[in-house]
Protein backbone atom coordinates (compact mmCIF):
# COMPACT_ATOMS: atom_id res chain seq x y z
CA UNK A 1 0.00 0.00 0.00
CA UNK A 2 1.40 3.61 -1.23
CA UNK A 3 0.77 4.97 2.47
CA UNK A 4 3.15 7.87 1.44
CA UNK A 5 2.41 11.82 2.67
CA UNK A 6 1.63 13.95 -0.42
CA UNK A 7 1.34 17.78 -0.01
CA UNK A 8 -0.33 18.91 -3.25
CA UNK A 9 0.00 23.06 -2.99
CA UNK A 10 -2.51 24.02 -6.12
CA UNK A 11 -5.00 27.05 -6.68
CA UNK A 12 -6.70 25.17 -9.11
CA UNK A 13 -9.63 23.77 -7.52
CA UNK A 14 -10.76 21.66 -10.51
CA UNK A 15 -6.86 21.07 -11.13
CA UNK A 16 -6.61 20.25 -7.54
CA UNK A 17 -9.25 18.11 -6.84
CA UNK A 18 -8.36 16.06 -9.45
CA UNK A 19 -5.04 15.45 -8.17
CA UNK A 20 -6.10 14.26 -4.86
CA UNK A 21 -8.64 12.04 -6.47
CA UNK A 22 -5.98 10.58 -8.54
CA UNK A 23 -3.17 10.38 -5.38
CA UNK A 24 -6.11 8.77 -2.96
CA UNK A 25 -7.41 6.07 -5.58
CA UNK A 26 -3.59 4.70 -5.05
CA UNK A 27 -3.90 5.03 -1.64
CA UNK A 28 -1.67 7.81 -0.95
CA UNK A 29 -2.05 10.27 1.96
CA UNK A 30 -3.29 13.86 0.45
CA UNK A 31 -3.40 17.24 2.10
CA UNK A 32 -4.02 20.22 -0.42
CA UNK A 33 -3.87 23.34 -0.07
CA UNK A 34 -4.74 26.20 -2.14
CA UNK A 35 -1.28 28.27 -1.12
CA UNK A 36 1.93 28.09 0.58
CA UNK A 37 1.17 29.84 3.38
CA UNK A 38 1.85 27.93 6.52
CA UNK A 39 3.09 24.73 5.18
CA UNK A 40 6.10 24.88 6.99
CA UNK A 41 4.29 23.92 9.77
CA UNK A 42 3.64 20.53 8.65
CA UNK A 43 6.10 19.81 5.94
CA UNK A 44 8.27 17.58 8.29
CA UNK A 45 5.38 15.13 8.11
CA UNK A 46 5.77 15.34 4.27
CA UNK A 47 7.41 12.39 2.15
CA UNK A 48 6.97 14.12 -1.22
CA UNK A 49 5.35 17.76 -2.83
CA UNK A 50 3.41 18.48 -5.66
CA UNK A 51 3.30 21.77 -6.58
CA UNK A 52 2.20 24.90 -9.05
CA UNK A 53 4.31 27.69 -10.02
CA UNK A 54 2.37 30.70 -10.17
CA UNK A 55 0.36 30.78 -6.74
CA UNK A 56 -1.27 33.46 -4.80
CA UNK A 57 1.17 35.04 -2.07
CA UNK A 58 4.98 33.51 -2.86
CA UNK A 59 5.21 31.60 -6.08
CA UNK A 60 6.52 27.50 -5.94
CA UNK A 61 9.99 28.74 -6.29
CA UNK A 62 10.13 30.56 -3.04
CA UNK A 63 8.25 28.29 -1.43
CA UNK A 64 10.73 25.46 -2.12
CA UNK A 65 13.58 27.08 -1.46
CA UNK A 66 12.23 27.51 2.07
CA UNK A 67 11.94 23.71 2.05
CA UNK A 68 15.13 23.22 1.17
CA UNK A 69 16.91 26.47 3.57
CA UNK A 70 15.21 24.14 6.35
CA UNK A 71 17.44 21.26 5.20
CA UNK A 72 14.65 18.79 4.39
CA UNK A 73 15.21 16.60 1.71
CA UNK A 74 11.87 16.33 0.21
CA UNK A 75 10.87 15.32 -3.56
CA UNK A 76 9.71 18.39 -5.05
CA UNK A 77 7.76 17.87 -8.34
CA UNK A 78 6.62 21.01 -10.15
CA UNK A 79 3.34 20.68 -12.24
CA UNK A 80 3.00 24.10 -14.02
CA UNK A 81 1.70 25.59 -17.14
CA UNK A 82 4.54 27.73 -17.67
CA UNK A 83 6.51 26.06 -20.20
CA UNK A 84 9.31 28.27 -20.91
CA UNK A 85 12.61 26.59 -20.75
CA UNK A 86 13.52 29.61 -17.76
CA UNK A 87 11.30 27.97 -15.68
CA UNK A 88 12.20 24.51 -16.49
CA UNK A 89 15.41 24.59 -15.78
CA UNK A 90 14.95 26.95 -12.59
CA UNK A 91 12.07 24.27 -11.93
CA UNK A 92 14.62 21.33 -12.19
CA UNK A 93 17.65 23.12 -10.25
CA UNK A 94 15.32 24.17 -7.10
CA UNK A 95 12.86 20.50 -7.22
CA UNK A 96 13.48 17.48 -8.58
CA UNK A 97 11.01 17.33 -11.41
CA UNK A 98 9.05 19.36 -13.35
CA UNK A 99 5.66 18.60 -15.66
CA UNK A 100 3.52 20.93 -17.75
CA UNK A 101 -0.01 21.11 -17.99
CA UNK A 102 -1.86 19.67 -19.19
CA UNK A 103 -0.89 16.71 -17.77
CA UNK A 104 -1.09 12.90 -18.20
CA UNK A 105 -2.27 11.53 -14.52
CA UNK A 106 -0.37 8.21 -15.73
CA UNK A 107 2.91 10.03 -15.94
CA UNK A 108 2.19 12.02 -12.85
CA UNK A 109 1.99 8.54 -11.00
CA UNK A 110 4.77 6.95 -12.70
CA UNK A 111 7.13 9.96 -11.82
CA UNK A 112 5.45 10.11 -7.93
CA UNK A 113 6.70 6.50 -7.79
CA UNK A 114 9.94 6.92 -9.19
CA UNK A 115 10.63 9.67 -6.75
CA UNK A 116 9.27 7.77 -3.85
CA UNK A 117 11.42 4.78 -5.10
CA UNK A 118 14.49 6.49 -5.21
CA UNK A 119 14.21 8.51 -2.17
CA UNK A 120 12.70 5.76 0.49
CA UNK A 121 13.21 2.48 -1.58
CA UNK A 122 15.43 0.70 0.63
CA UNK A 123 13.45 1.57 3.64
CA UNK A 124 10.07 -0.50 5.07
CA UNK A 125 7.92 1.46 6.44
CA UNK A 126 5.56 0.71 9.70
CA UNK A 127 2.42 2.64 10.15
CA UNK A 128 4.69 6.02 11.00
CA UNK A 129 8.13 4.32 10.51
CA UNK A 130 10.68 4.57 7.84
CA UNK A 131 13.26 1.39 8.56
CA UNK A 132 16.74 1.41 7.50
CA UNK A 133 18.00 -2.75 8.36
CA UNK A 134 21.17 -1.75 5.93
CA UNK A 135 22.64 1.17 8.45
CA UNK A 136 20.21 0.07 11.65
CA UNK A 137 18.47 3.14 11.55
CA UNK A 138 14.81 4.70 12.37
CA UNK A 139 12.47 7.23 11.55
CA UNK A 140 9.55 8.81 12.80
CA UNK A 141 7.47 10.33 10.08
CA UNK A 142 10.20 10.69 7.60
CA UNK A 143 13.81 10.65 7.24
CA UNK A 144 14.52 14.12 8.81
CA UNK A 145 13.72 12.72 12.01
CA UNK A 146 15.85 10.04 12.46
CA UNK A 147 15.01 8.14 16.35
CA UNK A 148 17.91 8.26 18.79
CA UNK A 149 18.50 5.08 20.22
CA UNK A 150 21.33 3.79 22.99
CA UNK A 151 23.50 1.14 21.92
CA UNK A 152 21.38 -1.62 23.49
CA UNK A 153 17.93 -0.04 22.47
CA UNK A 154 19.01 -0.04 18.78
CA UNK A 155 20.05 -4.07 19.08
CA UNK A 156 16.79 -4.79 20.78
CA UNK A 157 15.06 -3.45 18.06
CA UNK A 158 16.81 -4.78 15.38
CA UNK A 159 16.07 -7.96 17.00
CA UNK A 160 12.70 -7.64 16.62
CA UNK A 161 13.22 -6.45 13.29
CA UNK A 162 15.10 -8.85 12.52
CA UNK A 163 12.31 -11.47 13.89
CA UNK A 164 9.16 -8.96 12.73
CA UNK A 165 5.82 -11.04 13.04
CA UNK A 166 7.37 -13.76 15.69
CA UNK A 167 6.88 -14.03 18.86
CA UNK A 168 10.39 -13.68 21.19
CA UNK A 169 10.27 -14.73 24.90
CA UNK A 170 12.49 -13.24 27.25
CA UNK A 171 15.03 -15.82 27.74
CA UNK A 172 15.83 -15.55 23.51
CA UNK A 173 16.42 -11.78 24.49
CA UNK A 174 18.97 -12.69 27.26
CA UNK A 175 20.24 -15.84 25.26
CA UNK A 176 21.09 -12.61 22.64
CA UNK A 177 21.86 -9.73 24.74
CA UNK A 178 22.99 -10.26 27.93
CA UNK A 179 25.63 -12.71 29.92
CA UNK A 180 23.75 -14.98 32.64
CA UNK A 181 24.70 -12.88 35.47
CA UNK A 182 22.85 -9.93 33.66
CA UNK A 183 19.61 -11.41 33.52
CA UNK A 184 17.83 -8.83 35.42
CA UNK A 185 14.04 -10.24 34.50
CA UNK A 186 12.76 -6.39 34.72
CA UNK A 187 15.01 -5.05 32.23
CA UNK A 188 14.13 -5.92 29.03
CA UNK A 189 10.58 -4.43 30.14
CA UNK A 190 12.19 -0.51 30.84
CA UNK A 191 13.97 -1.22 27.57
CA UNK A 192 11.27 -1.89 25.95
CA UNK A 193 9.08 0.78 27.56
CA UNK A 194 11.55 3.17 26.30
CA UNK A 195 12.08 2.28 22.72
CA UNK A 196 7.99 2.26 22.91
CA UNK A 197 8.67 6.23 23.83
CA UNK A 198 10.69 7.25 21.43
CA UNK A 199 8.75 5.42 18.38
CA UNK A 200 5.62 6.91 19.61
CA UNK A 201 4.35 3.50 20.22
CA UNK A 202 2.67 4.40 23.62
CA UNK A 203 0.21 1.79 23.12
CA UNK A 204 2.34 -0.77 21.77
CA UNK A 205 0.83 -1.90 18.60
CA UNK A 206 4.63 -1.42 16.38
CA UNK A 207 5.76 -3.66 19.43
CA UNK A 208 3.43 -5.92 20.93
CA UNK A 209 3.24 -7.40 24.47
CA UNK A 210 2.02 -11.16 24.26
CA UNK A 211 0.76 -11.76 27.77
CA UNK A 212 2.98 -14.70 29.31
CA UNK A 213 4.79 -15.52 25.61
CA UNK A 214 7.08 -12.44 24.86
CA UNK A 215 7.17 -9.39 22.22
CA UNK A 216 6.64 -9.13 18.70
CA UNK A 217 7.43 -6.44 16.10
CA UNK A 218 4.22 -6.32 14.23
CA UNK A 219 4.35 -4.77 10.74
CA UNK A 220 1.03 -6.03 9.25
CA UNK A 221 -0.45 -2.28 10.39
CA UNK A 222 -2.86 -0.01 8.80
CA UNK A 223 -0.62 3.03 7.88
Amino acid sequence: MNRYNILIIEDDLIIGDLLQKILLREQYNVCWKNEGKDILDIIDKIDLVIMDVMLPGEDGFQISKKIKNLGLNIPIIFLSARNDIDSKLQGLKIGEDYMIKPFDPRELLLRIQKKLDHQYGHFMQIKHLYIDAEYTKVFNHNLQNEVVFTAIERKIFFYLYKNRDRILNKEQFFDYLWQLEDRNPNILNVHIKKIRTKINDKQGEIIQNIYGEGYRLNTYLKK
